[in-house]
């Protein structure tokens, strides 16, 4: 402050001397300087401060060492025991941020083995039985888009499966906490608290940024962004950064043991989305496979034929736009397909036009300009 006024003082006499705009402006514009670095030094809870600092994060809405939350009893540094098991990556969107009144309408879940190594993943719409499906300018939902899409009750098992024998991960775990408790609550389900590691509380201990937004710290991480605000993109983001995090912490200790369920596999419905949907260099189909969670529903003789039929008459002039990519993918994710799933629609569909081909004994050049654009249209 004294660094100030002597400034001040001098700039006054400099303001006398040659103009008046120099008594007025400079002055103002050094004590809005000096002002917002006195806040910016003395600013403490979720702020950095002005000597480099580790942020401090605490209080129900962050998961702390060893805590115990409303599902989800967190990893720590010093206490409980290790475990070696695989990771269930889980990620919610919601119509809200109040659990209370709030609903789920969006899960997806990724296990990778302990190793880090991908096992699986399935991601669903959640019909969440109320009109308002909240922010659809974030999350890219709209109201119709659930209305067939399986509610959490009929979800619920196979969610609880894909948990089963593995460690939980979310980023800041404490909004999935709470939203999956307030979920279970409400359809009378008892579950008992599960393994977890929060990669916000992993990321604090291992790396100090400016924040600790997944966005940041992936980049921090030089992990490119992918579909965020879909659970699908943030489970599998969430998948190249967990490695990297464990890699550079002490090792993780747990207090309570694994979930232990064996639940018979899911039959019930499905409904998978793909967003934000563009061409890419390998084509339209390729990326909406690529869009699509790995594993979906089973393949029904209703559902190859309608979509093959549909296929079939956008193929027509050859080539599939864009606007025919998003009906494809529109009825996919109607029909609860996984990338899987999609992959064997198309190569059973090019598979018939090869054999056709060489009915004849031999492929001419033309024969074999035109399947590898079919192949290159259907994206496999």
């Amino acid at each position: 402050m004294r660094k100030f006024a002597y400034i001040l003082v001098n700039l006054l006499l400099i303001g006398a001397t040659n103009g008046l705009w120099l008594f007025v402006i400079v002055p103002y514009a050094l004590y809005k300087r000096f002002k917002k670095s006195s806040i910016e030094s003395s600013s403490t809870g979720n702020n950095t401060t002005a000597r480099g600092e580790t942020k401090k994060f605490s209080g129900p809405k962050f998961a702390q060492d060893s805590a115990k939350g409303a599902l989800f009893t967190y990893a720590s540094l010093s206490q409980g025991e290790n475990i070696v098991a695989p990771y269930a990556i889980i990620d919610l969107e919601t119509t809200g941020l109040d659990k209370s009144k709030n609903r789920v309408i969006e899960v997806a879940i990724r296990r990778l083995d302990a190793n880090g190594k991908f096992i699986d993943e399935i991601s669903t719409l959640i019909n969440p039985e109320i009109s308002d499906v909240g922010p659809t300018y974030i999350h890219h939902i709209k109201a119709e888009d659930l209305l067939d899409a399986p509610k959490f009750a009929e979800f619920a098992p196979e969610l609880l499966n894909r948990l089963s024998g593995s460690i939980v991960v979310a980023h800041h775990a404490a909004f999935e906490d709470g939203f999956l408790a307030a979920e279970f609550a409400r359809i009378g389900m008892g579950v008992p608290n599960l393994p977890t590691i929060d990669t916000l509380w992993l990321s604090r201990q291992v790396i100090d940024l400016p924040n600790y937004k997944m966005a940041t710290v992936i980049d921090a991480f030089g992990i490119a962004e992918e579909d965020a605000h879909t659970a699908l993109g943030d489970v599998r983001m969430l998948s190249k950064l967990l490695p990297v995090l464990i890699a550079k912490s002490q090792p993780l200790k747990f207090t309570v043991p694994l979930l232990t369920r064996s639940g018979t596999p899911y039959a019930g419905r499905l409904k998978t989305r793909v967003s934000n949907l563009s061409k890419s260099e390998s084509g339209w189909m390729a990326n909406v496979i690529k869009k699509l969670p790995e594993s979906g529903l089973s393949l029904t003789d209703s559902v190859m034929t309608s979509y093959t039929e549909m296929l079939s008459q956008f193929l027509s002039d050859g080539k599939i736009i864009g606007e025919e990519a998003k009906a494809l993918a529109k009825i996919a994710g109607s029909s609860g397909l996984g990338a899987e799933q999609l992959k064997k629609i198309h190569q059973d569909y090019f598979d018939s036009f090869e054999k056709t081909a060489l009915e004849d004994g031999v492929l001419s050049e033309a024969e074999k300009k035109q399947l590898a654009s079919l192949k290159s249209q259907l994206g496999i």
